[in-house]
């Protein structure tokens, strides 16, 4: 490639792009990815609409048979904790809630990336969909009005890991290895590929149309933070660390020789508005609702 093709990356991403890394080439990794199925991108579409009614949910979702098993799974899953079965898409749909079901779809779309689910990507979806569930929780314990946008920015804040091991599985099984030597994964992928999976994630996010607060979170979910956090993105972005945190702590989605959290994650839990006395309690809380909730995503 000549210098005159060689191009830097956008301002917004600089500091996520080694130097001299050519930021065409990180376009193509996420070029190469295929778009949204075409019934998940219209159900995404249709959620955002202030007037959509359940029924045009109901009648787009049952064209995807396996979308809306997923979804009927989930709704009779302790996740909703419903008194009788549902047996509906109907009714599956107004026991979730239109936002609750934009995270269940994405979380579909997500499992399907990738063509094989060896325990890679196992391990990585356990501590997608343990994220979540612990992002909610405590959206809802500091009394946040975001607790269903949580849920989904959690299934979504590894999206670039589901892409790299799609798209360089035996480098990303290289990279696993390395991991248990104390090194997060950000780290070693940054040294190897030149950028690392938050900006692929965000890339990928924005690709499939999220909004640009849900980008930023998956792009920054990594980086340090400094509290106190004013906005409402800050928090959000908190929030999505500490419940990463709290997973890695828990043991769940988790590589063995990964470093000890245990500080950092006591330390952004206060950060965050946790008090000392309830941390413990908190991190045993979310333990037991991911073993309760999270078997509806496997």
């Amino acid at each position: 490639m000549s210098s005159a093709e060689h191009t830097a990356p956008p301002e917004e991403y600089k500091d996520h792009v080694a130097p001299g890394k050519d930021w065409t080439e990180i376009v193509a990794w996420v070029s190469d990815l295929p778009p949204l199925p075409h019934v998940a991108s219209q159900a995404i579409a249709l959620i955002e609409d202030p007037d959509t009614t359940a029924q045009q949910l109901t009648n787009l979702l049952g064209q995807d048979t396996a979308l809306a098993a997923r979804v009927l799974k989930i709704a009779n899953s302790a996740m909703f904790s419903c008194q009788r079965e549902i047996t509906t898409l109907n009714q599956a749909i107004m026991i979730i809630g239109f936002k609750s079901l934009k995270g269940i779809i994405v979380a579909a779309t997500l499992r399907q990336l990738n063509r094989k689910f060896g325990k890679l990507e196992r391990t990585i979806w356990e501590n997608s969909t343990g994220t979540a569930i612990i992002a909610s929780q405590l959206s809802q314990k500091l009394k946040k009005p975001f607790a269903e946008e949580a849920f989904l920015l959690g299934l979504l804040h590894d999206l670039g890991k589901l892409v790299l091991v799609r798209q360089v599985s035996d480098e990303y099984t290289t990279i696993a290895k390395i991991t248990k030597t104390g090194r997060t994964f950000a780290d070693v992928e940054q040294e190897k590929f030149g950028f690392a999976h938050p900006l692929i994630g965000a890339l990928v996010a924005k690709k499939w149309n999220f909004s640009p607060d849900a980008c930023q979170v998956i792009l920054h979910h990594h980086d340090p933070l400094d509290p106190p956090f004013e906005s409402d993105l800050e928090e959000k972005t908190a929030i999505i660390q500490a419940a990463d945190l709290v997973c890695h702590l828990n043991g769940m989605g988790h590589f063995d020789g990964y470093p000890d959290l245990t500080d950092e994650t006591h330390t952004l839990l206060k950060q965050i508005g946790i008090a000392e006395e309830e941390i413990l309690p908190f991190i045993a809380e979310a333990k037991a609702s991911v073993e309760e909730k999270g078997a509806a995503f496997s």
